[in-house]
């Protein structure tokens, strides 16, 4: 089979294309023909610099690695020990161990989750990593509520636009930055009030808010305490919040780490085959090299809308 590994860390360049044997599962696994993988923000930072530093120890990938987190495929082969899953299954999951490979070897136990073999699996390759952050941002860590005030930023994104689906799901009232031209798309999704980060300053617009998900970086995060109400909360995905300055505001700041557990992958998948959560895919790339590499040059450019897909051929 087909795997792009990394050697070391940098430019594209890096990505190299390897054959090796189909795995073959141990007693507790399972084999996934992968049928679609996301194209997400950690594959490109891993790429370019290696694991960073808020990665903990045990989850920390040495070299060669795979780039990925998240897929969808068939099962193709279990373990003898085996008892929740069957070959044929459509699943989704998530791995700390790579995905850009056309088979995958996981533990039963792992984040994986059956889902409807009528679903299509192209965007359910890009559902988890996205929601089961959003979820860290907005339930595990932010603990929204029914009316609360949630202040998004980037919800043009992978991230942003599960969170704001997640918000409105919730019943709170959803304001969100992003560029001016994705102002319909955000609407779509059901934002209530959209500020356009390129000629609009949110600090002058928005006061009082229950709740911050921090999703862009370091300054905008900086420049979010003042927006909050006392006693309100920041959860921040990009960048790690300053405890002295939380405290100065009256207000939580913690960092968000994606909630990976099958429980909240069985929700998030209920959500979806409900109509509850959607997956825009903006474009789809082929697995091979020139693809792969294709895809995070696309990415890396910035100003992405919903999600950026790699396809397996026979998916």
């Amino acid at each position: 089979m087909k795997k792009i590994i990394v050697n070391s860390y940098g430019s594209v360049d890096v990505l190299k294309e390897i054959d090796v044997p189909i795995p073959t599962p141990k007693e507790n696994q399972i084999v996934v023909k992968t049928a679609a993988i996301g194209v997400n923000d950690p594959d490109i930072v891993m790429r370019n610099y290696g694991p960073f530093p808020t990665m903990p120890k045990e989850m920390r990938p040495t070299l060669p690695h795979m780039l990925g987190n998240d897929f969808s495929g068939v099962i193709t082969q279990i373990g003898s020990d085996v008892t929740k899953l069957q070959i044929g299954d459509h699943v989704v999951g998530i791995t700390m161990h790579g995905t850009y490979a056309e088979y995958l070897v996981l533990n039963e136990t792992d984040s994986v989750a059956k889902v409807s073999s009528g679903l299509d699996l192209v965007p359910l390759g890009a559902l988890q990593l996205e929601a089961v952050t959003a979820w860290s941002a907005l339930i595990s860590n932010g603990h929204i509520k029914a009316g609360e005030k949630v202040l998004i930023h980037g919800g043009a994104g992978g991230v942003g636009s599960m969170a704001i689906q997640l918000a409105k799901h919730i019943g709170a009232y959803v304001i969100t930055t992003a560029s001016g031209k994705h102002k319909e798309y955000l609407k779509a999704l059901g934002a209530d009030e959209i500020i356009d980060y390129t000629t609009q300053d949110f600090t002058k617009l928005v006061h009082n808010v229950d709740l911050v998900v921090n999703l862009t970086g370091s300054k905008t995060l900086d420049d979010s305490y003042q927006v909050v109400k006392t006693g309100g909360r920041i959860t921040s995905v990009n960048g790690i919040p300053d405890k002295s300055k939380a405290t100065k505001y009256g207000i939580e700041a913690v960092y968000a780490m994606g909630d990976i557990s099958v429980n909240t992958l069985n929700k998030i998948v209920k959500l979806y085959e409900d109509g509850k959560l959607k997956v825009d895919v903006s474009q789809t790339y082929s697995f091979n090299l020139n693809d792969v590499k294709q895809a995070h040059l696309d990415f890396e450019k910035g100003g992405n809308q919903g999600k950026r897909v790699i396809v397996f051929d026979g998916k």
